[in-house]
């Protein structure tokens, strides 16, 4: 008897603290804690989603730098092109020298010609000459040019501005 009644109170035990989810408080029914299903999937799309925007944002940033090195590129063969087009009255009637100087005429004529080529427009599409000036010495380029960026272009439109300038050195041959 003492063993059943032992047994009894081990039983109560067990129900008193222990509520099941049919059990009802106050004429509620308790909910079940909520369980961890479901939060990795959350972490995994917002992980995704960090990792493509950050793939956007260095893809977007090495264009946009490539773009800029381009045309610094094509602003230096401009003035380099600009720059040797000499003064050729004074250079056959001085001869070649220290007096001898770019034709500012000609050398912005020479320059846009380069710069409006056609391979060089399809692959910058939208640069504009903002100027391209001369001392008789020197050969200033000025270009612009918007970036197209890949996949942040819709939200940004920025331009690239460069200038590149080329002198005109006289050097007599045979001297180093």
């Amino acid at each position: 008897m003492k063993h059943e009644m032992r047994a009894a109170k081990t039983k109560s035990r067990k129900t008193v603290g222990v509520r099941t989810d049919t059990q009802r408080v106050e004429g509620q029914r308790i909910k079940e804690p909520r369980s961890d299903e479901g939060s990795v999937l959350i972490l995994g799309i917002g992980l995704v989603g960090v990792c493509l925007l950050s793939m956007a944002v260095v893809i977007d940033t090495t264009s946009a730098f490539l773009q800029r090195r381009s045309l610094y590129s094509l602003a230096d063969s401009a003035a380099l092109a600009g720059a040797q087009v000499i003064d050729l009255a004074s250079y056959y009637a001085n001869g070649a020298g220290e007096g001898t100087r770019l034709d500012s005429g000609a050398v912005a004529r020479r320059t846009r010609a380069f710069l409006l080529a056609d391979a060089i427009a399809l692959e910058h599409p939208g640069f504009q000459i903002d100027a391209v000036t001369t001392d008789g010495i020197t050969v200033q380029v000025d270009l612009s040019s918007p970036i197209n960026l890949p996949f942040l272009g819709a939200l940004r439109t920025d331009v690239i501005q460069v200038r590149s300038t080329a002198r005109l050195d006289y050097r007599p041959s045979g001297l180093e």
